[in-house]
């Protein structure tokens, strides 16, 4: 069996047809869920890029890889513990050709866990003047392509980190084009009675606070690259459809080689975008609009045609659920590895995948999570008097099947939303329901306490001074 494990940045859940969108936007990634499974109540663990990259392929929650954007703590919150492995190193231990096209590695910070476990590791930035979040997925997929036709003979874990819909919008003039919302119009849009008492448009947000777009003029280091001008949800939109279409040059490609049926197609993202909503344009905080992301498998040897799954799920169980599909022995692994590091110098207390489930008792009908806990260390916007500074600022949540409640780390306070009754998250009950705030910031402060251990400090606090 071969693996290819694709995510898309910024890519939100319900901007896909296969979700309930209104627009056709994704006929690559519904066709792919109508031939395996869509699991429905996917969120992330960390947010936004690093923290759900890493979350990602270490099956591990923030709080115990540490991956935080807290600067107070750079550079060491950017790397993660050597002693924490890494989903192409157990392939890699099992015999896989492990291979990436990716990118991380250009952060400032060059997070080097990003490129452990790859015999290849392809950078398809092709110049160093090539931001991470410009690469286009035409960009990966010119080396991607010929990988997997020199390869296609051999047994492969393969990752690709599409950057598409991620700002700043150089797609193609024609997917820069291809969506047309007429401002202050809502006869264009899908318009739903939210059982709170507003209206709203899925993926757009409350029908009286829609984002209608804006101009901006983005630096351009590479000569010759276009940029739409200013963001919109139709760039966004726009830029989903896009980058499907690329993904299905993908299949495309293992279908030509006779191998598509022989390999699991696994399709997520790291996080979404708020999109206007909240006040935000942007991935910031732990609302659904940032949080709720695909998850979409095809493996038609093991995995059922067309089932929608539901049931809560996380980046961290993503790992685990490729560990058993592909018959690999992750405690074995870990054993072997941890063998070898005892017999080397320096520390040996090899570990990961230490929160994630296998996904396939839920494709089976049982549930493995009651709930979801995300994290997040984002830049929140703080106005005074005579200026606008950016700060990082460390939230945590929990979300139950009706509730989702966020706690303000640095500064306190806190957000409580019924989500059956209000699904864009605009109503705060923080303080009308406060049993129910206070019930879930207990469960909360125990999750942190029983992944902490014994240790006396959060890592996603600032250390006193």
């Amino acid at each position: 069996m071969n693996v290819l494990f694709v995510v898309m940045d910024t890519l939100r859940a319900d901007h896909l047809g296969c979700y309930g969108y209104f627009r056709g936007t994704s006929p690559v990634m519904d066709r792919l869920a109508e031939e395996g499974v869509l699991f429905e109540d996917f969120y992330a663990s960390g947010v936004p890029t690093g923290p759900g990259f890493t979350s990602l392929v270490t099956g591990m929650f923030p709080v115990n890889h540490r991956f935080y954007l807290t600067p107070h703590n750079f550079p060491d919150s950017y790397q993660v513990d050597d002693n924490i492995v890494t989903l192409a190193e157990v392939m890699w231990e099992n015999g896989y050709v492990t291979a990436a096209l990716d990118n991380l590695v250009n952060f400032r910070s060059h997070m080097k866990h990003f490129t452990r476990g790859y015999e290849y590791h392809i950078n398809v930035t092709g110049t160093a003047r090539w931001l991470h979040h410009h690469i286009t997925a035409d960009m990966v997929n010119r080396r991607l392509l010929p990988w997997i036709r020199a390869h296609s003979d051999e047994r492969f874990f393969l990752f690709v980190h599409y950057w598409d819909p991620h700002t700043p919008y150089n797609q193609p003039k024609e997917y820069q084009n291809l969506f047309h919302h007429e401002r202050g119009n809502l006869s264009d849009l899908k318009v739903r009675e939210a059982p709170a008492g507003y209206q709203y448009v899925p993926g757009w947000g409350k029908a009286d606070q829609i984002f209608e777009g804006d101009e901006q003029v983005w630096r351009s280091p590479i000569p010759g690259e276009t940029f739409a001008r200013g963001r919109s949800i139709d760039l966004y939109d726009g830029e989903v459809a896009y980058v499907d279409n690329r993904l299905g040059q993908v299949i495309d490609a293992l279908r030509d080689e006779g191998i598509l049926e022989d390999t699991l197609v696994v399709v997520t993202s790291d996080h979404g975008e708020q999109l206007g909503q909240h006040g935000l344009y942007g991935h910031t905080g732990l609302h659904d609009a940032n949080v709720y992301l695909p998850l979409i498998m095809r493996y038609p040897k093991k995995l059922p045609r067309g089932r929608r799954v539901r049931g809560f799920a996380q980046h961290a169980d993503v790992a685990s659920t490729i560990f058993e599909l592909a018959e690999v022995p992750l405690e074995e692994t870990l054993a072997g590895l941890r063998g070898f590091a005892e017999s080397s110098p320096g520390p040996s207390d090899i570990r990961g995948f230490t929160d994630g489930r296998s996904l396939l008792p839920l494709v089976g009908g049982r549930r493995v999570r009651e709930e979801v806990f995300v994290e997040t260390t984002s830049p929140q916007l703080r106005r005074k008097v005579d200026r606008v500074t950016v700060m990082l600022a460390g939230q945590r949540a929990v979300r139950t099947g009706e509730w989702k409640y966020i706690r303000h780390m640095e500064e306190g306070g806190a957000e409580l939303y019924n989500v059956k009754a209000d699904p864009m998250e605009v109503i705060n009950l923080a303080e009308e329901e406060r049993d129910t705030a206070r019930r879930l910031e207990e469960k909360l402060t125990e999750w942190v306490r029983s992944n902490l251990g014994g240790e006396a400090r959060d890592p996603i606090l600032r250390p006193p001074a």
